[in-house]
């Protein structure tokens, strides 16, 4: 994935991302589906841009559901306290199922960042 991606909270994650291949030409990259086959994530591609489509609400996504910047950085816990500096709200970063750790940042103008360190490689379930 590239350093920034945008994360979209939908209603329907399969309807999106038939909308998505239909009216703009996305392609399908990964894509999760919960244990009762229900997608809860996917990765939609154009060109070099990849936008991230994850259930409305869904919490246990790198999110919690809700639509936001997902940044790779170097250090996550340097890039949060400083944030944290810049008068940005920051959530506690932590290690998540999926590999990364994680700290959620809302900026002055109410947008969200996730910003991420990868740390391994871990299958999502």
């Amino acid at each position: 994935m590239l350093a920034i991606n945008s994360y979209l909270a939908v209603a329907n994650v399969t309807a999106s991302i038939e909308f998505l291949e239909r009216a703009f030409g996305f392609s399908r990259g990964v894509i999760l589906a919960d244990t009762d086959g229900q997608l809860r994530y996917a990765e939609m591609r154009h060109d070099q841009a990849v936008v991230v489509l994850i259930r409305k609400g869904d919490t246990t996504s790198p999110t919690g559901g809700a639509a936001a910047l997902y940044t790779y950085v170097e250090d996550v816990d340097r890039a949060a306290s400083q944030a944290r500096l810049a008068g940005a709200g920051v959530d506690e970063a932590e290690d998540k199922p999926w590999g990364d750790r994680v700290a959620v940042v809302t900026d002055p103008d109410g947008y969200r960042w996730a910003l991420a360190t990868f740390k391994k490689l871990v299958p999502f379930s």
